[in-house]
């Protein structure tokens, strides 16, 4: 059996505002449980802080991690990621909502963001009986949520420069005026026939038949991922920098932690994103598992075969 981790945090970034205080905590915290609970061992643990987790840094780092298998069902595989996340224009035309998911390392440049697409490319050759987990403690989109008014916390999101947000509202435009034309050329067609009286109830039905449609030949085929991600928050949300029991921390993190030391590691990965979700009860986030099915009742961090 082979086990690797590869574990990055960061407060700190070429731009001082974008500093964070609990991605180091949670990097510390990650190490403990996953050799108190999980069997690895110190060697089986790389960690990227601060200006070690560049984009190269984490380009290298994944090299590593996703490398040498046993191949024989045995493997288990973890990145966890605790910094900031963003968003940009989409650039494949992959996403409806016109933007691309980006993770923000030390050095994180606008123009050459680290695309969610990048890491697609990275995870796609890792063989089908491999487990791989990617742990995501940083937001997702850009809206800020506010948790209790008690609790000191900070979101995990920059915010784009103007000429990014303008791109994708220039993307977004273009969408719905290619939607609506697509629902207008139809629109004759398919109330003929029907009485007057019937075009109110018909026509909502067939709006949203036809964004449906749309909607898949716009973004096209999209693979359903093998791969199981536990994510802090969900697309809309932002994940907290919070400081809770002294120390600031990640929310996310914490209430995973939480939950695995309450059931001893002994979780299902369901289990485990169920109890982290009841565990940050006090933040408007709700943690994520994205994985197939078959896979919710697997024990976390257990290997495939």
């Amino acid at each position: 059996m082979s086990k690797k981790a590869l574990i990055v945090g960061i407060n700190n970034f070429t731009r001082p505002q974008w500093q964070l205080r609990g991605c180091i905590n949670d990097t510390i915290e990650m190490q403990g449980l996953l050799k108190t609970y999980y069997g690895f061992l110190p060697e089986d643990i790389r960690v990227l802080h601060d200006k070690d987790a560049s984009g190269q840094g984490i380009r290298n780092g994944l090299a590593w991690l996703l490398s040498d298998y046993d191949d024989d069902g045995s493997d288990v595989r973890l990145f966890h990621f605790s910094s900031h996340g963003t968003q940009v224009a989409d650039q494949n035309q992959d996403e409806w909502e016109c933007v691309d998911e980006v993770i923000v390392p030390y050095d994180h440049d606008w123009d050459a963001p680290f695309r969610d697409d990048e890491l697609s490319k990275i995870f796609e050759p890792i063989p089908p009986n491999v487990n791989f987990t990617f742990i995501a403690d940083c937001c997702h989109s850009g809206s800020i949520q506010k948790a209790a008014l008690d609790i000191e916390f900070y979101p995990r999101y920059l915010y784009p420069d103007v000429d990014i947000t303008e791109a994708v509202q220039d993307l977004r435009t273009v969408r719905d005026d290619e939607l609506k034309a697509y629902q207008a050329a139809q629109m004759a067609q398919m109330l003929q026939g029907v009485p007057p009286e019937q075009w109110p109830e018909k026509m909502k039905e067939f709006l949203t038949l036809t964004e449906a449609q749309f909607k898949r030949d716009w973004v096209g085929v999209v693979p359903a991922e093998r791969h199981i991600l536990l994510a802090g928050c969900e697309d809309r949300q932002t994940a907290a920098d919070a400081h809770i029991e002294g120390e600031w921390r990640g929310a996310f993190t914490w209430g995973l932690s939480k939950a695995i030391k309450e059931a001893n590691g002994d979780l299902s990965y369901l289990d485990l994103i169920t109890r982290t979700g009841a565990n940050l009860k006090d933040y408007d986030q709700r943690p994520q598992l994205e994985c197939k099915t078959a896979l919710n009742d697997r024990k976390f961090l257990a290997p495939l075969a």
